[in-house]
């Protein structure tokens, strides 16, 4: 008797390892990145403290002198960008689509995790004469690490067909 194929009684599905892995990857580099968020904060409140103790020196050189012991949570921003760099690889070459909200949470071009307010600014855009069309709105995500742009169209569609907007605008210019 032959193996039956992915059905609705099926739990997976063709490829679940694969998207288990894309899954675990996307997951552990938000992991990292958040917690490295949380480390800057605690280092930004211990500057001060250090730079009095290390007069004179850079921060270069006291790491060359070995003044200061190397943080491992300095290459955590490291580890996370490689996690998104495996999961974008492991996605093309198995040639499945990421899911739209793990695509638009990362930059393409530098492979970090884009995190509003941190590394990532949010505009919306209307690019349309005095914004009149409001269909016509983009949201536009600069990565602030090396200036790229993603530009979303809003998924906002038009409330009312042409003809039903333009029923109430004919009604108040007639009286």
């Amino acid at each position: 008797m032959a193996k039956l194929k992915g059905g609705k009684g099926m739990s997976g599905g063709v490829n679940s390892h694969v998207r288990a892995r894309i899954n675990f990857l996307y997951n552990a580099a938000t992991l990292l990145q958040t917690a490295s968020r949380k480390s800057e904060a605690v280092q930004h409140t211990v500057k001060p403290v250090e730079d009095e103790v290390m007069t004179g020196l850079t921060l270069g050189e006291a790491h060359a002198n070995g003044d200061i012991s190397r943080d491992p949570a300095d290459r955590v921003p490291a580890l996370a960008r490689t996690y998104i760099s495996q999961m974008r690889g492991v996605s093309l070459k198995s040639q499945l689509r990421l899911p739209i909200e793990q695509k638009r949470s990362f930059c393409k071009r530098c492979d970090i995790l884009l995190i509003a307010g941190n590394n990532c600014t949010e505009e919306i855009r209307n690019p349309s004469r005095g914004s009149r069309k409001p269909w016509a709105e983009v949201r536009v995500v600069r990565c602030t690490t090396c200036g790229t742009e993603k530009r979303f169209p809003r998924t906002d569609r038009r409330g009312r067909k042409l003809s039903a907007r333009r029923k109430p605008q004919t009604a108040t210019a007639q009286p």
